[in-house]
């Protein structure tokens, strides 16, 4: 268990951190970056006389910048849920302490590129969607978190000895390092483990609802992975090493009365546990869309095909065996035509290859063309795509726990879901196959009727009559709305889109008219402001570490087209505009003066996308984006 509420003790010499539930206290030497734990109480009374106490709910970790070491801390907090009977909090504010008291040793330099990076972890930390617990491991599915215990213990060992043995192993050396943000941040943390917070990225949610004269809780848990992880238009596709950008496993928990339905036990109040994974990601191929100032630039993919196999094995063998997901049924959204064709057929053309189906027998592959398909706001044709995933359905089964926390069924597969973005069209989808799982779970209770067959509407009579059913199927709408909203804002900047369709069931005017707000809002960000939010992530994440020295990656000059083409535009505006306001005398010379103009601004406008990769806002930090090595892509 991890302590809660901690004061810290913020003096010249050292970082004090006092628990209120706890002896021990941590001390920090802001000198040496040495830390000790103390059971001195008359020594930690010396040390902070004078001092007033902060209160803090946790320590995010240690962070290497130019001026020296970094305390991370949780400064506020707010209460999510409850989930078998733990608590869930959310990062509602962070910060971030330096162990230097001055940046005196720094040149001038030096000392302004340390002001940036700080001011790109303060960016990092303000993205919503940080969550954490302090007595169970977030990181972790249920059927995760089963098998870890049943790997830690002799395979005679009760469930209880089992669970013994995991909540005495510390939550940062248990924990599914792919979803802890700030893995890396608490490295030096690990020595002491009840201090050591780990915290993990994307969407919990936890709602009670009646049921049946119980009550039901119904959570949603989304987890970013670490690997790979960026922006829009900067983390596409797959690594060398098979990491997709975008990954999300994403769980829909369901915790009932074990005594509600057929299955009656002696105990009113245990609960039983079901489970429902389903992962998204961006195509695992090698490809890239940086931005251009176009609407939506062209995918470039690799043509390196060796690379990409090797890429594609090491992402499924990964998921399939590495992470124990089992076989995987992939459900591709993309669009059979227009931008998105090439990179949907190398896809479909991967996934069919000889070499693949003997490595991964039970790889499936589906291709539901989502636009076409759901047209002219034809969006119940969804049932479409609920049709021919049902038999998988049947193999794939879900996850149920008792109340003792044995399992009593397992999820032996998975959906992988993807659009190009893993966003919209992505979560419409996985929340009507989610909501299909549970309407399954719901019949193994003896509820079988609760939800209709046709999972893409809420309109059936049943929804209707029963009180239980509409409660129920409002809370999985608003959960799933809010997931999309949240992984959007955290990955393209806005909102998604499509919420309407999640949020109420079916496609609205307002819902496109909001769409195309922030379609707008989507394209100025990515385009002017996620190069900056890309590096704050790589800067949080560990994956770029400062060093003294480096030429300032901060100091890189603009091209002369930068400055030029606009100010040609903006002249050539202004003059177009003078002359309509001002009186001509002689009206050829009005046309030529303003065919003169016209043709300016036409021309700046051409250079202006015609290198538009110049006027994007681009990462500075740890990523290469010359064009000569886009164009061995």
């Amino acid at each position: 268990m991890i302590y809660e509420v901690l004061s810290l003790f913020n003096t010249p010499d050292k970082f004090v951190i006092q628990p209120h539930n706890g002896q021990e206290t941590l001390i920090i030497d802001r000198q040496t970056g040495d830390m000790s734990i103390t059971m001195d109480s008359s020594a930690v009374s010396r040390l902070i006389v004078g001092t007033p106490p902060t209160t803090i709910y946790g320590l995010w970790g240690v962070l290497q910048l130019l001026s020296g070491p970094h305390l991370l801390i949780v400064q506020a907090r707010r209460h999510v849920g409850n989930l078998r009977g733990h608590s869930l909090w959310r990062v509602e504010s962070a910060d971030i302490l330096p162990y230097c008291r001055s940046s005196l040793h720094l040149t001038e330099t030096a000392a302004a590129d340390n002001e940036i990076y700080l001011q790109l972890v303060r960016e990092s930390l303000r993205t919503p969607g940080y969550y954490f617990s302090y007595t169970t491991d977030l990181s972790r599915s249920l059927q995760s978190a089963c098998r870890y215990a049943a790997e830690s213990v002799d395979y005679t060992a009760t469930p209880a000895a089992a669970a013994a043995v995991v909540d005495a192993t510390p939550l940062c050396d248990r924990a599914d390092d792919r979803f802890v943000w700030n893995y890396n941040s608490l490295i030096k943390l690990r020595r002491f483990p009840r201090f050591a917070l780990p915290v993990v990225h994307g969407f919990v949610c936890v709602r009670t609802v009646p049921f049946k004269g119980r009550t039901i809780d119904y959570a949603l848990i989304s987890r970013r992975s670490r690997h790979r992880a960026g922006v829009r238009y900067y983390t596409r596709g797959l690594d060398e090493d098979g990491y997709a950008a975008n990954f999300v496993e994403t769980e829909q928990i369901l915790s009932v009365p074990s005594s509600a339905g057929t299955n009656q036990t002696a105990n009113p109040n245990a609960q039983a546990l079901f489970s429902f994974v389903q992962t998204r990601g961006s195509v695992p191929l090698i490809w890239s869309q940086y931005p251009n100032l176009l609407y939506k630039p062209a995918p470039t993919i690799s043509q390196d095909w060796d690379k990409q196999f090797d890429a594609f094995v090491a992402h499924f063998s990964d998921q399939v065996f590495t992470r124990c997901y089992g076989n995987q049924v992939i459900v591709n959204l993309l669009d059979a035509v227009g931008k998105e064709r090439e990179l949907c057929a190398q896809f479909s053309r991967m996934c069919s290859l000889t070499e693949v189906t003997r490595r991964f027998d039970g790889l499936r592959y589906e291709h539901f063309d989502f636009h076409r398909e759901c047209s002219r706001l034809r969006w119940d044709r969804l049932s479409l795509l609920l049709e021919r995933t049902e038999p998988d359905f049947d193999s794939m089964g879900y996850f149920q726990a008792a109340p003792d926390g044995s399992p009593q069924r397992t999820q032996h597969s998975v959906f992988r879901v993807n659009c190009i973005d893993c966003l919209d069209r992505t979560n419409v989808a996985q929340c009507l196959l989610a909501r299909r799982a549970l309407a399954r779970q719901l019949a193994d209770l003896g509820y079988a009727a609760l939800f209709a067959n046709n999972a893409t509407s809420s309109n059936s009579s049943e929804s209707k009559t029963d009180p239980d059913a509409e409660s129920l199927e409002s809370v999985i709408k608003l959960a799933w709305s809010d997931n999309a909203d949240e992984l959007s804002l955290q990955y393209a900047g806005t909102g998604a889109l499509k919420a309407d369709f999640t949020r109420t069931g079916r496609r609205t005017k307002s819902g496109a008219l909001r769409d195309a707000y922030f379609s707008a809002v989507r394209y100025a960000r990515n385009n002017f402001y996620d190069g900056w939010r890309q590096d704050a992530i790589d800067l949080l994440l560990g994956n770029y570490l400062p060093e003294r020295g480096e030429l300032s990656p901060f100091a890189q000059g603009r091209d002369w087209k930068v400055w030029l083409l606009p100010s040609v535009l903006l002249f050539g505006l202004t003059m177009l505009t003078m002359g309509a306001l001002l009186p001509p005398e002689h009206w050829s010379e009005q046309m030529l003066f303003s065919l003169f103009w016209c043709t300016s601004v036409v021309l700046a406008i051409f250079g202006i996308f015609y290198y538009g990769e110049d006027f994007v806002d681009r990462p500075r930090l740890g990523q290469k984006f010359s064009r000569q090595k886009r164009s061995t892509v």
